[in-house]
């Protein structure tokens, strides 16, 4: 009898461990799956809020709010438009996680778009839309347009300065790279490199025109 409670314990034990097994193998296999879809998800969904966006940053709210300088966090304060990068799209104000859910998000406390001093802008690199997932291929001379409900300005890329290439990478924690500035400027950052927020990307171009929108 003591043979056969072995040899059924054993049995048992085997069952127990291959269902544990087949239990893992299968929450491994679903995890992947989720961090795989994860990224296209969020792109999906960040095309769905700039659709929204791009409705509401038209519409005579949008404009008074933009007007008042009163603009919300998450609600869409100006279209940003990188020709040579394909780059169209909605910036929000704010770069909470929830703001830059929509792709890109104007730093508080820094000037609104055309406004004298360093405009800034977040925008993610891999998800989200990925607005900014080309960044580090923009040149010396080339355009970034901001448009306002009022107005269009454009900025030129500026070429190396302070001993660094434009763009650049610093790191995460360089907060200087969107500190006050005297002249009229607009600086883009990213998350570097790809996939993470080890470093950070930026570029920065120089207001040369503003005209009606």
């Amino acid at each position: 009898m003591q043979f056969w409670a072995v040899i059924l314990g054993s049995r048992r034990h085997r069952r127990i461990a291959a269902a544990s097994i087949t239990s893992l193998s299968a929450i491994l296999l679903l995890a992947a799956l989720w961090f795989g879809a994860y990224p296209f998800y969020t792109d999906l969904r960040a095309n769905a809020k700039q659709s929204d966006l791009k409705q509401a940053f038209g519409s005579k709210e949008g404009r008074t709010d933009f007007e008042q300088g009163r603009v919300e966090e998450g609600a869409p304060l100006t279209r940003l438009v990188v020709p040579s990068l394909s780059v169209d799209t909605i910036v929000v104000e704010g770069t909470s996680l929830k703001a830059l859910a929509a792709g890109a998000g104007h730093y508080k406390g820094t000037p609104l778009p055309g406004d004298p001093g360093n405009v800034g802008i977040a925008g993610h690199r891999t998800m989200n839309g990925k607005p900014f997932g080309q960044l580090d291929r923009l040149k010396p001379g080339d355009f970034v347009v901001l448009i306002t409900p009022f107005a269009k300005h454009t900025y030129k890329v500026m070429p190396a300065f302070d001993g660094h290439a434009n763009p650049w990478v610093t790191r995460a924690d360089d907060w200087t790279v969107v500190a006050p500035s005297n002249e009229s400027y607009l600086t883009l950052t990213t998350c570097h490199p790809k996939g993470s927020s080890r470093q950070r990307l930026v570029a920065r171009a120089a207001l040369v025109g503003t005209e009606p929108a």
